[in-house]
């Protein structure tokens, strides 16, 4: 069997959710995969109840902090498990997998959001001259979750082979690990006429809770419409800050719990300011909830007018007007979009057809590394 390494910074939200769903999927089409993460957050939990075998990768978040110990446990960590491929997955484990690997192993990147758009000033240049330089010289393929995030790779000089392979969602397995869309209203004393609008994700600059905050005055209802903020983060304290009496804090809370959330609620924001193809609104979709997002990268491929409103990004006022206009829908008509929500998922973001894709990238990354070809420029469908 092909041997897989997985290797992941983050270790929670939907970076982790997307190397667990993947590295399961690719196991059943029969690859060996071990996944190589922090300890701490929930992967190494998720693996462990699925039986997917795991290793201890100590690293932090920032980019750079630990390079030099981080790289030395991975070179560890490759040597020991001897993988035919490696899968590196977001900005971290990306910088961190190609200095170590240098191109002596096949390679694949996933950035699930560039790192260049997540930083400004002296760090965003740097970010966007590491991209050039690892894509161009030390990776077989960058697999983007997106076509959107493929253009911004392109069109920032990030040359490399691409595949775009678009984030998907077990969508059963999200029904049935969500329940029946009312026990968690019921459960949590949320009156059935009360408006719940509902965002789920860390707590922080990259998720836009802050202009949900900001837009949240001007949504009309008063007391009768309810937010719930579903996560933690760093920015937790200064969120609370900007929030009124009918604004929730939920914190962190397991994957079914949360997903009862996105089905109890009539509108999910996603108010995000970057984005890769965040699972959340492929989540609500899945269970027939329409979604209020950022026009940002992969959002945009997500939400379609018949299910959802795309707002300009930083703009309270355009994301009150367009939670308004959803949170006054009938409910005959809340009814159908429900059901395009469903069908739309189930069409659109098969997890099933993400893994086969993925499984064919792979196969192809370790066909060419046979035949001593690398690095081939282009864009393969």
């Amino acid at each position: 069997m092909p041997r897989l390494l997985m290797v992941s910074q983050p270790t929670v939200a939907g970076v982790a959710q997307c190397v667990l769903d993947w590295s399961m999927g690719l196991r059943e089409l029969g690859w060996e995969v071990t996944v190589a993460c922090p300890a701490e957050g929930d992967l190494t939990e998720w693996c462990a109840r699925v039986g997917l075998p795991t290793v201890r990768w100590e690293s932090q978040r920032a980019p750079q902090a630990g390079v030099r110990t981080e790289s030395a446990a991975l070179r560890r960590i490759i040597d020991a498990f001897d993988p035919d491929l490696v899968m590196l997955h977001s900005s971290k484990a990306g910088l961190i997998g190609r200095l170590v690997l240098r191109g002596s192993r096949a390679t694949v990147f996933v950035p699930h959001a560039w790192s260049f758009d997540a930083a400004t000033g002296v760090a965003g240049r740097g970010a966007l001259i590491w991209e050039r330089l690892a894509g161009a010289n030390w990776t077989d393929l960058i697999l983007c979750v997106s076509a959107a995030e493929y253009a911004r790779g392109v069109a920032a000089g990030v040359h490399a082979t691409y595949q775009v392979t678009r984030n998907g969602v077990d969508v059963a397995g999200v029904r049935a690990a969500a329940g029946d869309a009312g026990r968690l209203r019921r459960d949590c004393g949320i009156e059935p006429s009360a408006a719940l609008v509902v965002c789920l994700g860390r707590l922080t600059t990259q998720k836009g809770q802050d202009v949900l905050l900001r837009a949240w005055p001007s949504v009309p209802g008063g007391s009768s419409r309810q937010l719930a903020l579903v996560g933690d983060g760093p920015d937790a304290a200064a969120l609370a800050a900007l929030a009124d009496d009918t604004v929730t804090f939920v914190g962190g809370v397991d994957r079914n719990t949360a997903l009862g959330w996105l089905a109890g609620a009539d509108v999910v924001a996603v108010p995000s300011r970057w984005e890769g193809m965040a699972l959340v609104p492929l989540e609500a979709l899945a269970l027939g909830t329409p979604v209020v997002a950022s026009d940002v990268t992969g959002l945009r491929e997500a939400v379609t007018p018949d299910v959802g409103t795309l707002v300009p990004p930083d703009d309270p006022d355009a994301l009150a007007a367009a939670l308004a206009r959803w949170l006054a829908v009938d409910p005959p008509e809340r009814g159908v979009v429900r059901d395009v929500a469903r069908a739309r998922a189930e069409a659109e973001f098969s997890l099933a057809s993400t893994v086969t894709a993925v499984a064919a990238a792979l196969a192809d990354c370790a066909d060419r590394r046979r035949a001593g070809c690398t690095n081939l420029r282009g864009l393969l469908c």
